[in-house]
């Protein structure tokens, strides 16, 4: 299996196009907008991992968490 680097500065929009597993993760840990079509048409393209985070209230270590639970390196932490 080939580790996937991720971008926590990255447009969501550009991530899931990029990289469509992490979807899954970004929803388990709270980030639901991605489901949304319309959301991700917008505000996916100025929204990041970093900014949704800390949008949602989520501690940074915790999405880190669980994207390397999930088999994703996190770049420039």
């Amino acid at each position: 299996m080939t580790t996937k680097t991720i971008s926590l500065d990255q447009p969501v929009f550009d991530l899931l196009n990029q990289v469509p597993e992490v979807q899954p993760v970004m929803i388990a840990i709270g980030l639901d907008g991605v489901t949304n079509p319309l959301m991700l048409q917008t505000a996916g393209r100025f929204m990041t991992l970093r900014k949704g985070a800390k949008m949602k209230e989520i501690p940074l270590v915790q999405l880190i968490t669980a994207l390397h639970n999930a088999g994703f390196e996190v770049a420039e932490v």
